[in-house]
């Protein structure tokens, strides 16, 4: 196998050392390989490819012209039989496939393969780590190293200038309920926490709002008016169930009750011919017969739960009489 030398630089960290180079990605796409679970139930640990994901990646390098700063990290392999040199600062390895073991950045490797162009990648190298180290230094950045919030790189999309047309109808509505709505101060635009509803997830349960409603047509001021109106609508109905567990500032409930919003604003229209806070109060009054106490989980399947339940109690029974004959 060919062996070659590259310029690359020692870094030292709490008395353990790596290297830190860039490579060329038809080096990369030799010498690289993945660890999988799903591979190896005993060695594997890491997660299954998204393909969509890399697949992007590959498009956002080819046709955007993008760049991709951030380093693949990955631990060198003993057929790789690698060598640094201090003095010449030089890092010389044969290019054995297989050679190195991607510890960070496996969907960036997959998108290089799958790009059409050749790009220079940078790479921070370990060498002889054992293969618990490997393991430890891949929990280790996926948990105490995490990433940016998506709820931050929401929040400066519009700085940057790539926010949708949606993400920033989405930003303005946000924006004014946390203004002028009983959601006021709840709503956290750049990170997660307790008790506030964050720009994610308020951005999740509002999309089908601009896209397929019965108010997606009309203007951004009568869509923020129905939702103000529906969401002290619900308010008013969680309070008069008196119960501690029923806050719309509880992201499982919000979701809920967003998931309902097109049907219950449909039904209102159909009934009442309004969309006034009154009407939905009369409309959607029912639920506050749940016991919310007892929807404890976080995930979808209480989501459809909750949902699931509150439509049960909203649907109104058929009436057939003797002149529908």
């Amino acid at each position: 196998m060919p062996r070659i030398s590259i310029n690359a630089i020692e870094c030292v960290q709490n008395n353990k050392s790596f290297i830190i180079t860039s490579m060329n990605s038809s080096i990369l796409k030799k010498m690289c390989f993945v660890s999988r679970k799903k591979d190896d139930a005993i060695k594997g640990f890491q997660r299954l490819l998204n393909v969509k994901r890399a697949k992007d990646i590959a498009l956002y390098l080819d046709n955007l012209k993008g760049i991709i700063p951030s380093a693949i990290i990955v631990s060198a392999q003993d057929n790789t039989k690698m060598r640094f040199d201090k003095q010449s600062s030089k890092l010389s390895f044969e290019t054995s496939q297989d050679g190195l073991l991607v510890i960070d950045g496996q969907h960036r490797l997959f998108g290089l393969i799958e790009a059409k162009g050749e790009y220079d990648m940078p790479v921070v190298i370990f060498n002889n780590l054992k293969s618990s180290e490997e393991v430890k230094l891949f929990i280790d950045i996926n948990t105490t190293q995490k990433g940016v919030p998506t709820a931050l790189i929401l929040d400066i999309k519009n700085q940057a200038g790539t926010e949708t047309k949606l993400e920033e109808r989405q930003r303005e509505l946000f924006e004014k309920l946390n203004t002028d709505s009983v959601l006021a101060g709840y709503l956290l635009k750049n990170e997660s926490k307790a008790g506030k509803i964050s720009r994610t997830v308020f951005n999740n349960s509002t999309k089908s709002i601009f896209t397929n409603s019965p108010v997606s047509e009309m203007g951004d001021d009568i869509i923020y008016k129905t939702v103000k109106n529906y969401l002290e609508a619900v308010d008013v109905i969680f309070k008069e169930s008196r119960n501690k567990d029923a806050r719309l500032n509880k992201t499982i409930l919000f979701k809920s009750v967003m998931n309902l919003f097109n049907e219950v604003c449909e039904k209102c229209l159909i009934k009442y011919k309004n969309l006034k806070v009154e009407s939905f109060i009369d409309y959607i009054g029912s639920i506050r017969d749940l016991n919310f106490n007892e929807y404890t989980g976080t995930n979808k399947a209480t989501e459809n739960r909750i949902v699931n339940d509150m439509r049960s109690l909203l649907r109104e029974p058929l009436q057939v009489g003797e002149d529908m004959f």
